[in-house]
């Protein structure tokens, strides 16, 4: 390994801007946090963000419902009122909500994943909120100012947060992009051709050294726990001495996430 992809630093890098983007606003931003039956996983997250919008003097209000309908009230009340800014929905959801979720409106949708917000990032569009962790992985790359062009890149995932907002992103880069899953087949053989390889399966230490080329890129987006420790989809210490440079679990994708997060909560409230 030439370089340990330090998600702390590109962190701090855009939190820097926060200060001076906030003093420049009309409006003071606000978010709404929903959440139905919370777990302990989701209230500890849930806590770092009020956390971090105290830090920078953001509004926050936290709804815990109990039942779909609740929920359906409280986000109606969120998209109606005046002096919020923007709207969080904690994930996961059931399906029977997901409709309701798509009628947040563009500039209230701080997580960039309503069906409108995904359509403008598939199209090109500049400005708007894209899904923080698919932006994370990009914020990185353009930190350690690791060129795309022309570069074979395969993410593992398809989910509408991470595997689906990367392709264009990726291909904005100029960059030949393969998505992999569960029912590819010869996954392996797909792997060992990449030059960079983004992981978000949510299966712990699943990339091995065999899997990859000498020199490859390691983007690793996932978030499990072995024994009680926090590691991600790769083997860390099973290709480190193989691969170019990789993202550290923790301290990599997660921290850049939680600040983009952020950065998308100031910039719904400019668009105000």
């Amino acid at each position: 390994m030439e370089l340990l992809l330090d998600g702390k630093k590109v962190s701090e890098n855009i939190k820097s801007k926060f200060e001076e983007k906030i003093s420049k606003l009309t409006k003071q931003p606000k978010i709404a946090v929903l959440s139905l039956n919370p777990n302990d996983s989701n209230l500890t997250y849930i806590k770092r963000i009020e956390k971090n919008c105290e830090k920078y003097k953001i509004g926050f209000v936290l709804k815990i419902t109990k039942t779909e309908q609740e929920f359906i009230t409280e986000l109606n009340k969120a998209k109606e009122s005046k002096e919020i800014t923007g709207i969080m929905c904690q994930q996961p959801l059931p399906r029977s909500l997901f409709n309701e979720i798509n009628t947040i409106p563009l500039e209230k949708d701080i997580e960039g994943i309503t069906h409108e917000s995904l359509g403008k990032v598939f199209v090109g569009e500049k400005n708007i909120n894209i899904p923080c962790t698919s932006k994370a992985v990009m914020e990185v790359l353009d930190y350690y100012n690791i060129d795309l062009t022309g570069k074979n890149v395969v993410v593992v995932g398809r989910s509408n947060i991470v595997g689906k907002p990367l392709i264009p992103q990726f291909l904005e880069k100029n960059a030949t992009v393969t998505v992999c899953h569960s029912k590819t087949k010869n996954i392996e053989t797909i792997l060992q051709m990449a030059d960079i390889i983004v992981m978000a399966i949510g299966k712990a230490k699943f990339l091995k050294k065999e899997m990859i080329k000498e020199g490859a890129i390691i983007i690793d987006v996932g978030i499990n726990f072995e024994d009680g420790k926090m590691c991600g989809d790769v083997d860390f210490e099973d290709v480190k001495d193989k691969v170019y440079a990789i993202t550290p679990v923790p301290g990599g994708i997660g921290v850049v996430t939680n600040a983009l997060l952020m950065d998308n909560i100031i910039n719904s409230a400019v668009q105000k």
